[in-house]
């Protein structure tokens, strides 16, 4: 198959993908990471154009880039070289009003798509992912040895029609959005409260063991408040789809308020000072690595 994007996530999952043995073919804006991937066994391409001329005449092409115009693109000029059959995926997290649309142009052209919502972060390199898929089951079924080189066992699957996929995926990140910010504002509660001299980090690893409130979050959560969280900005970073979700919500008039309030305190971090922002950023840092503000 063909990849394009070789970002925090996609370089990552060309080596999944290699160790599965899947051949693929792989192109990336910056020519390092080429080479990297050329390195762990991928052939490397210089141009989309050169990467759908080395497939075979079935194509498959994955597009692991980031939302908005830069996917729009690269989708483009996909769409503009694949014929009947062929399939293009888009991994990345894609608006589902973006990949409704995206679903239909390729359909025009006979070309198959999915959609897939990507999840587990840095650590999925070792464990594998969690995937969403939006599509056809034909289609879903002619990329599944794909897919199960990526993704951890039980943690994938056909979740709808075209558009499910980043769909599902929004949601699941405007959950994580909440489940976050009730870590945060917890841990601020220890820092700030009544006792002064309670150790956060292992406070943190006794909940990680057997507590109710252990998680893949409070995981990062312990390796963030390790690495000391006063060491750099309160400034949370978001990237779109809690506000997608947010938005989503209000017009189907289902109420959303712990996911919507952690958006907006997302916002509020911006001109903060709190232990609990800091901490926030520290978790997204661990799970995403997402940049922080020294």
């Amino acid at each position: 198959m063909g990849f394009i994007g070789l970002g925090r996530m996609g370089m990552h999952m060309v080596k999944r993908l290699l160790a599965g043995k899947i051949k693929v073919v792989v192109w990336n804006r910056s020519a390092d990471k080429v080479k990297e991937a050329e390195r762990a066994g991928a052939v490397g391409s210089s141009s989309i154009k050169e990467l759908i001329g080395k497939l075979p005449p079935r194509k498959i092409v994955w597009l692991m880039l980031p939302s908005g115009e830069v996917t729009e693109q690269a989708f483009k000029e996909v769409l503009s070289l694949l014929k009947k059959d062929d399939i293009i995926i888009d991994g990345a997290n894609s608006n589902f009003h973006d990949s409704i649309r995206r679903h239909e142009e390729a359909a025009k052209k006979d070309v198959r798509m999915l959609d897939v919502g990507v999840s587990g972060g840095l650590k999925g390199a070792e464990t594998g992912y969690g995937m969403m898929v939006g599509g056809k089951k034909e289609t879903y079924e002619t990329v599944l040895p794909a897919i199960r080189a990526l993704a951890i066992p039980e943690g994938f699957g056909l979740v709808g029609p075209g558009g499910s996929g980043h769909y599902v995926k929004m949601i699941h990140n405007a959950i994580e959005y909440g489940m976050m910010q009730a870590i945060a504002e917890g841990f601020d509660l220890l820092e700030n409260g009544r006792f002064k001299d309670i150790d956060e980090g292992r406070v943190s690893h006794i909940w990680n063991h057997g507590c109710i409130i252990s998680s893949f979050l409070m995981e990062m959560a312990e390796l963030a408040l390790d690495k000391g969280v006063v060491d750099h900005k309160p400034y949370v970073e978001d990237n779109g789809e809690g506000k997608w979700a947010a938005i989503e919500a209000m017009e189907h008039a289902v109420p959303f308020v712990v996911n919507s309030y952690a958006l907006h305190a997302r916002y509020l971090s911006r001109d903060d000072d709190s232990f609990a922002f800091k901490l926030l950023a520290g978790i997204r840092n661990e799970f995403g690595g997402h940049a922080i503000k020294k």
